[in-house]
């Protein structure tokens, strides 16, 4: 939800861990049969087989690498149907994860296979290999292991007779039991190695490894869930979801709503544990439980749906949201990412009905409200190596899904055009928003983004080169270069190249553009792709990111401006909130990690929801006709800022500069009397006691005559 990625990919993990044979018959030279029916000669073995051998020596296998094996052993296979079907891995995960989070389910590969010697001769190699098939537990206190079909494949020389597991709890090897759960409690969070043993009915024990990330020990439990089932239908389909209510420690029922959509979740596995830390950030959905509020998130069961058919599982929540709290009371929604777009359309068609909605405040967090980038060079990679790599093909998929396909700026196409655009279901759904009046009308509109107001870019400039793949050798020569899209002209944005040693056939693709705009450097919050990229590790050669981030959520497209400038000034610009549908916009001065909370942004969190519930007394609200406190300048600013305020009556005033901690740094006016009118203050960056200040962000508190404003503050060095 909040990280796409964590929104829309969540994570780009891009490995080309097996270059393989095309679908079809064998090369020539090649036998249409061997001993063990799969001749690994039929693919590229790039995931190197040969090296997860059972030794004790043997790499760790995470599930990319364990995938990719299944994936090669299956194409180089005379009979793929035989065998799973890899990319089925994760649905199963969901499925045995929705009967009980604490299970993390784990895949085994033992297998034989054949491969031709330098002479011509065939050979036999065998593989073991593990891996846990959800990389992650967020209830590390308490997790059952399961070793479960179909992902126990046993085909090798001797058949497995017992195994054991060292999960790396300290408690050293235990019986691991197919099917039967193993219970582990670890004390600490962190990456643990798990380590196999196997014996086999030959006498012989073989060995493997792999890895699960402890992110927490322990996740609350959310109060209740709900069972959501779309009223209406869209393109003949309802949706569903599950809606997790996790009231706050005051209440017994549902009494102060603030309901949460859910945004792109590239894989659906982003279940109550994933969201629940997401939204904590900065340990925000606690100090809301903690002032009275309830949490209510909504998760989709297919994210990657249309918008709309979400929208109406979001409209159906909204219904039983309502009956819960009864008519006296409103709320507050947010949609993170893609859920941006989901509440969108759900309250324009309620209001549209007719419906009262009763959402009082509406907070759209860094959502592509006119579209989201994934650099159209990063799309032609996948695009070029879906045949060659299962994490190509399912990337690649998820790029496909109705749901990315309404959001992205540039989608890529066979052929390619030039000048690229986006997918026929971008103009068909910004179409239906449009019809059905764009926004909202009834609540307060917040926009809260992750891009720089500032106009900084991403590192990079329109056209530069983003990744360098270059890998040479007598088997394969394999080439994945990557550049950003230019600012009107023509550029390269893809090279690919696969040679291979005859008969194996060779491929080649080149992408340029023009007339694009430069998306990918924009200002905007940022999806670190590229960065992942390069710290994948490959068997053959080395992904090479010459920048780490790229823009995901363009800052224009976050506030909706009526501009078509990705690098349009706007801090700079004079009225703002006439550019923009939304009543209150928010942005940081730097750019940042796509749907992250930060220390700056919590607030205007909490301002919004404070706003929007009405069963919780808000905070005093300054009348805006005693105090106006003006916008500081500059800001960000080193060494030094001017603050202005504007006093409708004379009274005792007090300006105090704090930290995100919330420490007194600076006092600039202490119960000082002043007359009506206006006034400014300046700080040069120094505390109190004289000493500088350290980089970072800062509020300055302005009160006085009943009443308290605030402004952000940047000090940079």
């Amino acid at each position: 939800m909040f990280r796409y990625a964590r929104m829309i990919l969540i994570p780009l993990v891009l490995l080309v861990f097996g270059l393989t044979v095309a679908a079809g018959a064998a090369p020539a030279n090649l036998p249409a049969t061997s001993p063990h029916g799969v001749l690994v000669d039929r693919v590229l073995p790039l995931a190197h087989l040969d090296r997860l051998d059972g030794s004790a020596g043997a790499p760790a296998a995470g599930f990319h690498r364990w995938r990719q094996a299944l994936y090669e052993l299956r194409r180089a296979s005379e009979d793929p149907t035989g065998w799973p079907d890899p990319l089925d891995a994760l649905s199963s995960v969901r499925a045995a994860r929705a009967a009980d989070r604490r299970i993390v389910p784990l895949g085994l590969i033992h297998a034989q296979y054949d491969r031709i010697e330098d002479g011509g001769s065939l050979t036999t190699g065998e593989i073991l290999s593990v891996a846990t098939l959800a990389e992650a537990t967020y209830d590390g206190s308490d997790v059952r292991f399961v070793l479960a079909e179909p992902w126990l494949i046993d085909r090798g020389a001797g058949s497995l007779k017992a195994l054991r597991l060292d999960p790396g709890d300290g408690g050293g090897m235990r019986p691991l039991v197919p099917g039967s759960p193993l219970a582990v409690s670890y004390a600490r969070t962190g990456p643990k190695t798990l380590r196999l043993e196997a014996d086999l009915t030959d006498g012989r024990t073989l060995q493997a490894s792999t890895v699960l990330e402890v992110k927490a020990l322990v996740t609350p439990d959310p109060t209740e869930t709900w069972q959501i089932t779309a009223t209406e239908s869209y393109g003949g389909a309802y949706g569903t979801g599950q809606a997790y209510v996790y009231l706050s420690d005051q209440h017994t029922t549902l009494t102060n709503p603030v309901v949460v959509s859910e945004g792109f979740d590239l894989d659906n596995s982003m279940d109550w544990p994933v969201l629940y830390e997401l939204l904590n950030q900065q340990n925000l959905i606690e100090d809301l439980r903690a002032d009275g509020f309830d949490a209510v998130v909504l998760d989709f069961t297919e994210a990657t749906d249309p918008i709309q058919r979400n929208a109406f599982v979001l409209t159906a929540l909204l219904q039983q949201v309502r009956d819960a709290i009864g008519p006296d009371r409103t709320m507050t929604l947010i949609g993170a990412s893609m859920g941006g777009l989901v509440t969108r359309s759900a309250l324009l068609w309620s209001e549209q009905q007719g419906i009262d909605h009763r959402v009082r405040t509406w907070v759209s967090f860094d959502s592509p409200q006119k579209g989201a980038n994934i650099p159209l060079g990063l799309q032609e990679w996948l695009f070029f190596f879906k045949s060659e790599s299962a994490d190509a093909e399912y990337l690649l998929s998820r790029l496909d899904t109705p749901a990315a396909k309404q959001m992205l700026l540039y989608h890529h196409t066979n052929p390619a055009l030039s000048p690229p655009g986006p997918a026929p279901e971008f103009d068909d759904f910004y179409g239906q928003l449009t019809d059905m009046g764009g926004w909202p009308a009834t609540p307060h509109k917040v926009s809260i983004v992750n891009g720089s107001g500032q106009r900084a870019d991403q590192g990079f400039a329109p056209g530069d080169q983003l990744i360098e793949y270059e890998y040479r050798s007598f088997l394969v020569d394999i080439d994945g270069n990557i550049w950003a899209v230019p600012d009107g002209g023509s550029q390269l944005i893809f090279k690919g190249m696969i040679e291979k040693i005859w008969p194996l056939p060779d491929r080649y693709k080149k992408i340029t553009v023009e007339g694009t705009l430069p998306w990918d450097g924009a200002p905007g919050g940022y999806r670190a792709s590229l960065a992942e990229m390069d710290t994948t590790a490959v068997d053959y050669g080395d992904i090479v990111a010459l920048h780490d981030n790229h823009c995901f959520i363009p800052v224009i497209s976050a506030l909706a401006l009526d501009v078509t400038d990705p690098f349009f000034d706007i801090a700079g610009a004079a009225d703002l909130l006439s550019l923009t549908p939304f009543d209150e916009v928010h942005y940081p001065a730097e750019n940042q990690e796509h749907v992250t909370i930060t220390p700056e942004s919590k607030p205007w969190f909490m301002n919004a929801v404070m706003r929007g519930v009405s069963g919780v007394a808000p905070r005093p609200v300054p009348q805006p006709s005693l105090i106006s406190f003006g916008a500081p300048y500059p800001n960000p600013f080193n060494p030094r800022t001017r603050l202005t305020a504007d006093l409708a009556t004379g009274g005792v005033i007090s300006l105090e500069i704090f930290d995100v901690r919330g420490r007194l740094v600076a006092t600039l006016a202490d119960g000082e009397r002043l007359s009506a009118g206006p006034h400014q203050w300046q700080w040069d960056g120094r505390e109190d006691g004289g000493g500088a200040a350290a980089a970072g962000i800062y509020q300055a508190r302005l009160s006085g005559l009943g009443q308290v404003r605030v402004r952000t503050l940047t000090l940079v060095k």
